[in-house]
């Protein structure tokens, strides 16, 4: 396996931690498995490594319900609920670690507040680009497949007992969901030595996998067949696709957070398709788009160019602040802008 943390960083890593008595453990908005699953198992191994460590959890908003199953989930302080108790947990800590985003702006308002205090703040991720300047320590590499496969590196190295089962689980569903099991590129042999080591320690993959990717609602299901059928639209031209979703929409169909996860995978399951968008209606009047693509058309560009994003080569995301009329149209457009490039990279 190649060595991704350095001495360097092994030992400001250790020294962070040796001086602090709590600790707060930040994710991204709208957290997948990859910020959930990261998250926990850093709680797990900072809580074995150092038992009298207080350990907190915040999400900028609500997780999926499939990721509950993960032990310590139900801790995790919801900042858009719980404001006061979120900032206050905040502020009393010695150190932020912030997992899964490559800069504050990522949190929205928490970020903001996060800036506002003066706690040290370390960052352990893999996008793209990330503002090393807002961080003491930074542990990042664009060629790992997920923060959970940092995660597990990082507290190997800093533990001389083995990793809880409870942490193994949570990075295996993580490196599933953000490798959508294994078919994204950035899986490697190192990822798969990683996996290899989870089931030593006594992971259950079909059990995970199940809890995964077999635990959703019958109103998940049956949107997920609205939006096959009723919203799908291709472009052959461009080879792309969409699934666009008003929150009217979603409400019909009882949404909840992590309903429409894995949406946007969809229209690249069709022939010729290599470009694909899920756009959403929020209730706050934003537009949010879920990209991905196939060979070497860049939706991170594509994303941080016309919809204030960004991400990975091959997924990314991005918003606008226009109704979802305008926010099609817009994609649409610009799709058309890039047409060239897009055919160029089939």
């Amino acid at each position: 396996m190649k060595k991704l943390i350095s001495a360097n960083q092994a030992s400001a890593f250790k020294d962070l931690l040796q001086r602090a008595k709590k600790i707060a453990l930040v994710i991204h908005v709208n957290p997948d498995g990859d910020a959930v699953g990261s998250s926990i198992a850093m709680a797990h191994c900072l809580r074995a490594l150092k038992p009298e460590l207080e350990v907190v959890l915040v999400s900028p908003n609500r997780y999926p319900d499939f990721l509950k199953w993960m032990n310590g989930t139900e801790n995790i302080l919801i900042f858009k609920d719980n404001r006061k108790i979120a900032k206050q947990a905040i502020a009393t800590s010695d150190m932020v670690i912030c997992l899964d985003f490559n800069a504050l702006s990522r949190l929205e308002d928490l970020g903001e507040f996060i800036q506002s205090v003066s706690v040290p703040r370390m960052l352990i991720d893999h996008h793209i680009e990330p503002k090393l300047e807002e961080f003491v320590l930074s542990i990042s590499n664009i060629n790992v497949s997920s923060t959970s496969e940092i995660v597990f590196r990082l507290m190997k190295a800093a533990m001389k007992k083995p990793i809880p089962l409870a942490a193994a689980e949570a990075i295996m569903a993580g490196i599933m969901t953000d490798t959508n099991m294994f078919r994204n590129s950035c899986s490697t042999p190192d990822t798969f030595s990683v996996i290899s080591q989870l089931l030593q320690i006594g992971v259950d993959k079909d059990k995970v996998a199940a809890l995964i990717f077999d635990n959703f609602s019958g109103h998940r299901m049956k949107l997920l067949g609205y939006a096959l059928s009723e919203k799908l639209v291709i472009l052959p031209d461009c080879h792309a696709a969409y699934i666009a979703l008003s929150h009217e929409e979603l409400d019909s169909f009882s949404f909840q957070p992590g309903d429409t996860e894995g949406f946007v995978n969809y229209p690249l399951h069709i022939k010729d398709i290599n470009i694909s968008a899920y756009i959403s209606e929020q209730a706050e009047g934003t537009v949010r788009f879920s990209f991905r693509s196939r060979g070497d058309f860049s939706v991170n560009e594509f994303a941080r160019r016309h919809f204030s994003g960004g991400g990975h080569k091959n997924a990314a995301g991005g918003r606008m602040d226009s109704t979802l009329e305008l926010a099609i149209a817009e994609y649409v457009n610009q799709l058309k802008n890039h047409k060239d490039e897009i055919l160029a990279s089939i």
